[in-house]
């Protein structure tokens, strides 16, 4: 399977979409942040500093099973090709 990074907004480091705005983090002064989602950056900082690209995409492996119709084990395939690409794992 050849996969394709999304050409719409996704967290820079966990992948989902950044679509709705109700999704995005928050930078320290409060604005919303582009490049992160709730789950992953509040206030300016990760929700979880010391999350390893391993387990971020053990921890999204499901989820990203289930919103891209992949089994989980092309949606493994898919985050270890995608995560190393985003800003936060660079």
């Amino acid at each position: 399977m050849t996969f394709k990074k999304p050409t719409k907004p996704i967290c820079q480091s966990c992948a989902i979409s950044l679509e709705n705005p109700d999704d995005k983090g928050t930078q320290a002064d409060g604005t919303l942040s582009n490049d992160y989602c709730g789950d992953c950056f509040e206030t300016g900082r990760f929700t979880e500093p010391e999350i390893s690209i391993k387990e971020m995409i053990e921890l999204t492996v499901a989820s990203t099973s289930k919103s891209r119709n992949m089994t989980l084990e092309e949606a493994k395939n898919y985050l270890e090709f995608l995560l190393p690409t985003l800003k936060r794992w660079r």
